[in-house]
């Protein structure tokens, strides 16, 4: 495995030679100094020279997985997949300056190359700095993985919801069942509106229409912490505890339904 940095357009091509074609997965695992797992990613599988391109960013946060339409716009179709939400906030954080290890794997076989990744000698930053960033990204980066996951858990509680009123009878027991069915679905609501937009379908100005909830403020924190390549300031921080209190918030609140 050979790995060439290229600096002025921020990306690693990481090439590869088999000698024949393999049947095997071809993995490459990027590690930071401390082991840390930061990337994976997959290579072709064909004889001959291979390369695979990383563009020195940690894996991007999850996404969103929708089992239901938008709110107050049935005629959006839910596929057999489900839909993603619109306008999703998603955040893949870029590494700082530092010694990377790729390990490729394929076989059985295992093989490893460092790269260094300089910082740009154009910035202005410190690498200090650059660490400080970092570390509030990665801990936004976190964040909204946790939103997402209480997002996509809501989800699939609701659609349950959904199917279970399809075959609930007509006996005397229905407008009950109905009734406690919708308090369930309301209460769960109250907990995913203020994670996600959920009236967004996708369509002209929802996107103006409608705030930004959890989710999508913390991907526009990220947005201006990675801007340039300086220490968060303050206010960005102060901001940051903020919504990590929120996510806190929102996740105790889901914990209290689904424990009682």
């Amino acid at each position: 495995v050979h790995a060439t940095f290229l600096l002025l357009i921020a990306w690693v091509a990481l090439s590869y030679w088999l000698k024949a074609d393999t049947k095997d997965s071809v993995s490459l695992r990027i590690t930071d100094a401390s082991g840390t797992l930061i990337r994976t990613m997959s290579g072709t599988q064909a004889a001959g020279l291979n390369r695979v391109w990383w563009d020195l960013r940690y894996d991007t946060t999850k996404e969103t997985t929708l089992w239901t339409p938008p709110r107050y716009a049935p005629e959006i179709p839910v596929g057999a997949k489900g839909r993603h939400a619109p306008d999703e906030a998603r955040l893949a954080v870029m590494v700082p300056p530092g010694t990377y290890t790729v390990t490729l794997s394929t076989g059985g076989k295992e093989m490893k190359q460092t790269v260094e990744v300089r910082k740009d000698p154009e910035s202005g930053g410190s690498e200090a700095g650059i660490q400080a960033q970092t570390t509030l990204l990665l801990a936004i980066r976190d964040d909204m993985n946790a939103v997402v996951d209480l997002v996509n858990t809501i989800e699939k509680i609701w659609a349950q919801l959904v199917s279970f009123r399809a075959t609930i009878g007509d006996d005397a027991a229905r407008a009950t069942a109905e009734a406690a069915a919708d308090s369930l679905e309301q209460k769960f609501i109250a907990v995913e509106e203020n994670l996600l937009q959920l009236k967004l379908t996708g369509r002209g100005q929802d996107d103006v229409r409608y705030p930004m909830m959890l989710l999508n403020k913390l991907g526009y924190l990220a947005g201006g912490v990675s801007a340039a390549e300086f220490a968060p300031t303050t206010q960005q921080l102060e901001v940051a505890a903020k919504l990590r209190a929120d996510a806190q918030a929102a996740k105790a609140q889901f914990d209290g339904l689904t424990t009682k």
